[in-house]
């Protein structure tokens, strides 16, 4: 086990080093517009597709660029002691996470952190408007918390594209299961419909993480060596 650890940290510490381009999948917006579904309340149960909740598996070591993101700006990866860590989805917040995945699909293009910042892996919040896929789904993450969704339901998690790149998407916790707002995607689609190989995800408290579902230790190592670069 403490081999498959060792491999782990060594592969997530990489995981990210090529986020895939959302230029192919996301839409401009004209002038920058932020289009989003209204949805009275007597159509959220219709109109918003039905999702599950999203397993946590093991315990997995926290990808390196997230814990130099968390000693750099703690307040973005904490708890707030009591906090909720599951949204009541009801049709003001679907508006929201549509709002909020719009606007930043919108006005970040994406860069990889090599040519960006000269590093591999650096986590942050774009400020610049250019960034990868982990500093979209941070984005996301801070601009949700401060229109007063709880932190502990905003947990980044990592996954492979069907073409098995190495990806971080934001994961919401509803009560209504496990949402996605994603780079890639236009729409917040349920986890369950991205088509991705989930591979771990943030848990509430500070820094910690866990494999996603109930995979196999082997399965996992597989995982981990096939999106190192």
């Amino acid at each position: 086990m403490g081999g498959f650890r060792s491999a782990w940290a060594l592969a997530v510490s990489l995981l990210l080093a090529a986020c895939q381009s959302p230029n192919a999948a996301v839409s401009a917006l004209p002038n920058g517009a932020i289009v989003a579904p209204v949805l009275s309340s007597s159509l959220v149960s219709d109109l918003i597709p039905a999702s599950t909740v999203m397993s946590a598996g093991s315990k997995a070591t926290p990808p390196s660029g997230f814990v130099a993101f968390c000693r750099r700006d703690p307040d973005q990866c904490g708890n707030v002691k009591g906090g909720a860590s599951v949204v009541v989805l009801n049709a003001a917040v679907w508006h929201t996470l549509w709002q909020v995945n719009t606007a930043w699909n919108t006005a970040v293009k994406p860069e990889e952190d090599a040519a960006h910042y000269g590093r591999v892996d650096y986590w942050t919040i774009p400020t610049d408007g250019y960034g990868d896929c982990e500093d979209y789904a941070l984005a996301k993450r801070k601009s949700l918390a401060d229109l007063g969704l709880p932190l502990g339901a905003l947990r980044i998690a990592l996954a492979r594209t069907e073409d098995g790149t190495a990806h971080a998407v934001l994961d919401v916790v509803t009560d209504r299961g496990d949402y996605v707002l994603d780079n890639l995607a236009s729409v917040v689609l349920p986890w369950t419909a991205t088509h991705y190989a989930w591979i771990a995800r943030q848990v509430p408290g500070k820094t910690q993480w866990a494999f996603i579902g109930s995979v196999r230790s082997d399965d996992q190592m597989t995982a981990t060596a096939e999106i190192e670069p």
